[in-house]
């Protein structure tokens, strides 16, 4: 594959179309598998039409790429659609694996307790209630303070 920028060179673009529709087919899969599997009411059918219009759109990408059936011409090289599946695919997974990563430790590190565990020193008093409690606390004191005045 040459993946020269010169325009009269068309396998890069031929490339990026392919990476392009085959990276929005994977990430419509992935995502309706998501809010099907997740959802709830409408959120679960939007899901669901989610995963149908990406299983359509890999087939459809499938079918412009290797000669299946008989009258449809192959637009796009089977290489170039092969090196954009996988990178589409790698690109997704990883894309997963690091939100699940952050998500693991968004859901670990809930409480200053356990920001204390982990000796993260400068996260200190995080605890928006607590916060709230003393500026009540001063403002009474000040209030107070000055009807002692009176």
């Amino acid at each position: 594959m040459d993946m020269s920028a010169n325009i009269t060179d068309w396998d890069w673009m031929n490339f990026f179309v392919s990476m392009l529709i085959v990276g929005i087919g994977v990430a419509l899969l992935a995502t309706g598998i998501f809010t099907s599997y997740f959802g709830a009411g409408k959120s679960q059918k939007i899901g669901f039409a989610l995963l149908s219009i990406g299983i359509l759109d890999l087939v459809a990408v499938y079918l412009l790429t290797f000669d299946a059936l008989e009258g449809i011409e192959s637009i796009f090289d089977s290489d170039l659609f092969t090196d954009a599946l996988v990178s589409g695919v790698s690109a997704l997974a990883g894309m997963v694996i690091g939100m699940f990563l952050i998500l693991f430790v968004l859901m670990k590190v809930d409480t200053v307790d356990d920001l204390e565990d982990l000796d993260l020193e400068d996260l200190e008093d995080l605890d928006l209630d607590e916060e709230l409690k003393k500026l009540e606390e001063e403002l009474n004191q000040t209030d107070n303070s000055k009807e002692e005045e009176k």
